[in-house]
């Protein structure tokens, strides 16, 4: 039970140090758009985003989310899944392209009746569409396949192109030069497809089995779902209902609540494929053990960070983007205070998925896609910014309590309420002697001061309120500390033990 605890827990690592390359490009990148591109540029790129974004959850019919979860022990031995990657890249193939002729087809209408300038915005948005969709659809295959060292690589080759040519192409071209380097960010990876496919692999009708596209389906509904609606409709909201320059502002807030979230949702993958492994071998005290590790590990991670970076919030946005996004800050607060529920949620969601009852998830986003559209119908006109910022502070609440609950009906896997009140306590410690920092003093000097008094109280309560056990300590330190360098280990474990004592 431990060994595959601690082989979830290594590729949920190896998954953590990709995302942390890829969310500090990104982040990067968005200051960059914001600084020098104002609320309405970087709002312009923001939006870009999402239409790409929504684009490839619509043309990828599931395909990606099927082979992450089929493209390894579930497709048989020898080079089954090659041919099961060779019949899904064939469907995903044709569907891509068009969707892309689509978004091509709206950039030379643009052209015909706007301008060159904004036709070109869209083409490069196109071309984008193509890079993100070829590199969802290759990091699937990568991962069901546990090459997460693979994808780490790319990861970190895709991110060192992509910082200074967004830098480059928003000085020099703006919006639209700003959307090249994420065409780089994507590229190494949608480029390793080709060494995933065999020509001499015989493909047939049956490769993809009943079960897989029904799974792939749901997947697909889902993902739509949360796409189109559950992650940037509040775009489409704010744009109706303000202007662009809001929807920069709202851009800003959650590119700090995103980072704590992508975190997770890279993760996720991993926990996919570490769930898939216990359902498989039917070993339900693995699957408990993962399921309530995971989620306390997790929390002691987020929740300090989601409620302390919410306190800090009022020094911390104007300090990033500029005091032209000081408007932004209470909407920030709010999305960063509730984004440990949406990362949180991953987890039963991905026990979930890996049970095979899409179905089952498929309800949930239905559910939370209607309230989403309902709240925000209701909260932007009446209360703007902070009003879309509620709405899905709301929805992430709901989402969660949804999961959790479904994940026990279906799964038998309960949430440990108790351990995670106790992380809520040491969480709201931690934001407390953070904030006596802001309050107390102006600028880096709140920051300076704000950020290790929060982390002394918060180590300090996950000592004393026992948050973290020895077998832990022996499980990180078995997984991760031999990567440490060898003069850091010995404060690592001193550290460790303090907070676990024997």
């Amino acid at each position: 039970m431990s060994a595959s605890v601690s082989n979830l827990l290594k590729s949920s690592l190896i998954s953590m140090a990709a995302t942390f390359i890829s969310l500090a490009a990104g982040f990067a990148s968005s200051i960059i758009a914001a600084r020098l591109l104002g609320p309405a540029g970087s709002g312009k790129v923001a939006y870009a985003l999402w239409v790409v974004t929504s684009a490839a959850a619509l043309a990828d019919m599931g395909l990606p989310q099927t082979l992450l979860r089929n493209a390894g022990s579930l497709s048989g031995d020898g080079n089954a899944w090659k041919a099961l990657v060779g019949s899904a890249l064939r469907s995903f193939f044709i569907s891509v392209c068009m969707v892309g002729a689509a978004i091509l087809l709206f950039a030379a209408i643009t052209y015909a009746h706007r301008d060159a300038r904004h036709a070109w915005f869209w083409l490069v948005t196109g071309v984008l569409f193509l890079s993100y969709a070829f590199y969802v659809f290759s990091t699937a295959v990568a991962r069901g396949r546990n090459q997460f060292g693979q994808t780490a690589r790319t990861t970190l080759l895709g991110g060192a192109m992509q910082v200074p040519l967004v830098f480059a192409g928003a000085w020099l071209l703006g919006p639209t030069g700003a959307l090249i380097g994420y065409v780089a960010r994507y590229l190494p990876q949608a480029l390793k497809l080709r060494s995933y496919i065999d020509p001499t692999t015989k493909r047939s009708q049956g490769t993809l089995t009943p079960e897989m596209l029904r799974y792939g389906r749901y997947m697909w509904f889902s993902d739509l779902i949360e796409i189109l609606v559950l992650s940037r409709i509040e775009f489409l909201f704010l744009g109706v209902f303000l202007s662009p320059t809001s929807i920069g502002y709202f851009a800003a807030g959650l590119g700090l609540a995103g980072l704590i979230e992508q975190i997770m949702l890279q993760i996720s993958p991993a926990l996919i494929v570490g769930f898939t492994e216990a359902h498989t071998r039917n070993d339900q005290q693995a699957l408990d053990a993962a399921y309530a590790r995971v989620i306390r590990i997790v929390a002691l991670v987020m929740l300090p960070i989601s409620l302390g970076g919410a306190t800090i919030m009022p020094e911390l946005l104007p300090l990033i983007f500029g005091d032209v996004f000081e408007p932004a800050v209470p909407a920030a607060a709010t999305l960063l205070a509730f984004v440990w529920l949406a990362g949180l949620s991953v987890i039963p969601w991905g026990i979930i998925g890996a049970s095979g009852r899409s179905a089952v998830l498929l309800r949930v986003q239905i559910a939370s896609g209607v309230s989403t559209i309902f709240l925000l119908t209701i909260f932007v006109p009446l209360l703007g910014l902070e009003g879309a910022a509620l709405a899905r502070a709301t929805i992430v609440t709901l989402t969660f309590i949804l999961l959790g609950w479904m994940a026990r009906r279906h799964v038998r896997v309960v949430v440990p309420i108790a351990v995670l009140a106790k992380t809520m306590l040491a969480a709201l410690l931690c934001a407390g002697a953070a904030g006596i920092a802001v309050y107390s003093l102006d600028g880096p000097a709140a920051l300076a001061s704000a950020i290790p008094a929060g982390a002394i109280a918060y180590i300090l309560a996950i000592r004393f309120l026992r948050l973290v056990t020895p077998e832990d300590i022996r499980i990180l330190m078995d997984t991760a500390g031999q990567k440490l360098p060898g003069a850091s280990r010995p404060i690592a474990n001193r550290l460790l033990n303090f907070l676990a004592p024997g």
